[in-house]
């Protein structure tokens, strides 16, 4: 499953949950308990995506034409 950002609309609470998609419309806010939250949009990483500036990853000993795999 999933997490979801969202936010309750009538105290401002900001929350992520684990839920299916089928379950998001019946979200309720974990701080107030009012039904009425918005589901928030939140970023997508992905290697090489804006979100994954300055990161970095090692290749690991099974790198395919890396110097640092070894031979064989």
């Amino acid at each position: 499953m999933p997490f979801f950002d969202f936010k309750c609309e009538k105290c401002g609470h900001q929350f992520t949950l684990r839920v299916s998609n089928e379950e998001k419309s019946k979200v309720k806010c974990e701080k107030c308990g009012h039904s009425r939250v918005i589901q928030l949009l939140s970023p997508f990483f992905a290697p090489g995506s804006k979100a994954d500036s300055g990161r970095r990853v090692m290749p690991g000993p099974n790198c395919e034409g890396c110097s640092s795999a070894g031979m064989g």
